[in-house]
């Protein structure tokens, strides 16, 4: 079996050694911190959804006492609560409760719901009966971060049998299974309404009263740990991972940012290597010239950054050496069009390499993407992770 979280840290430490003077002082810390959640094994469980959907009470539920608190108040939760989930001694759970994601005048704290989705290994997006189309706009703004969800449906104790079979079907609609399979879809009781029961006392009296009744979070629970227990170390290697790729991408990016601001190395090199060839008297010596300025050109541009097409720029630089060389004739007309052909490939070759780092960002060794497709690659075929293999986005 492979050992995910080890070669997920090794390209931590390895792209962090290798890009030490690229990376900014947040990223740094990023890498730290996403070290530190391998070495603990931290799985980070956010629970999202619509106010008064009851995620505070499912977060108090999971937890066995009540640490978040909940209401009819709209919008109750103010801020983003994280607790400490002690289940298992083998991983670290956290917590994560959310603002309502449609709170009025929220839209910033529900920018901040949203970010915390992108930290988050896992998702539970909870509902309290049909789904509405807000709610479903929402999970699929949620799964452009590829973090697996678990549907919520909650506040069953509300609805009589017939209807809450009614919902659950609907649910299992062949629109929604585009967003959420059957197997994610788990109804609970969070925080059941108490019941009216009659007391029947010894001397005759009777009396009724309010009884609380417990909580219906079994299921809900048994399936993080199920989950957790057989895929916990590939979903935090994804994870991290996709924090990583997030990270190689601006690196990359400021990288062809630089590329495309520095044409005057590009322009330089064209005026060198076209003066080269004017005073070169051998047609074998021009093609040495072109081979030599843009072959640097090729290793200036590309540095440290991964590309698919190693061989096919060390032919293409060939094959400009050796049609320079050819062009290299003593015949004015055939000069300048020697020197334009210097100045078209130096451009081509220029534009092919800034394309294909583009193209090529977060692979080659130490890249994220190439590991987080191996480990889709893996999964079984009942993985929760097993979405995201066959999307072929990431």
């Amino acid at each position: 079996m492979q050992d995910y979280p080890q070669q997920v840290r090794d390209r931590l430490i390895n792209y962090r050694q290798l890009f030490q003077k690229e990376l900014i002082e947040t990223e740094l810390s990023q890498i730290s911190t996403l070290e530190e959640k391998l070495d603990k094994t931290t799985i980070a469980i956010a629970v999202f959804g619509m106010v008064s959907r009851g995620k505070s009470s499912i977060v108090n539920a999971l937890l066995g006492q009540k640490l978040s608190e909940t209401g009819a108040t709209h919008g109750i939760t103010q801020d983003i609560a994280i607790y400490t989930w002690n289940v298992s001694n083998k991983i670290q759970l956290q917590l994560i409760d959310t603002q309502g994601l449609d709170e009025v005048g929220g839209e910033e704290r529900a920018a901040i719901a949203l970010a915390t989705a992108k930290q988050a290994d896992l998702i539970l997006f909870t509902i309290a009966g049909d789904m509405t189309r807000l709610e479903q706009e929402a999970i699929a703004n949620l799964q452009q971060f590829y973090k697996p969800i678990l549907l919520v449906f909650n506040k069953v104790d509300l609805y009589p049998d017939r209807d809450r079979l009614a919902i659950h079907q609907s649910l299992q609609s062949s629109e929604l299974q585009k967003l959420i399979s059957p197997e994610e879809i788990i109804l609970v009781s969070a925080e059941p309404k108490p019941v009216k029961v009659r007391v029947q006392y010894s001397d005759g009296r009777s009396q009724e009263i309010w009884e609380p009744t417990f909580p219906d979070i079994q299921d809900l629970k048994q399936r993080i740990l199920d989950l957790l227990n057989r895929e916990g170390k590939e979903l935090l290697a994804v994870n991290v991972l996709l924090s990583l790729l997030e990270i190689q991408n601006s690196v990359t990016q400021r990288h062809l940012a630089k590329l495309r601001r520095t044409t005057a190395i590009a322009a330089a090199i064209f005026v060198t290597e076209a003066i080269g060839v004017l005073i070169s008297p051998f047609p074998w010596l021009d093609g040495a010239i072109s081979f030599g300025f843009n072959g640097l050109l090729a290793l200036w541009a590309i540095g440290k950054y991964p590309t698919q097409r190693n061989y096919v720029w060390l032919m293409a630089i060939v094959a400009i050496a050796c049609g320079t060389g050819e062009l290299g004739l003593q015949n004015e007309i055939a000069r300048y069009i020697q020197i334009l052909g210097v100045g078209l490939s130096i451009h081509l070759l220029f534009q092919g390499l800034i394309n294909d780092i583009d193209h090529s960002r977060a692979s080659g060794r130490w890249g994220a993407k190439n590991l987080i497709a191996d480990i889709l690659r893996h999964v079984s075929s009942d993985s929760i992770l097993q979405r995201f293999h066959q999307s072929g986005e990431i």
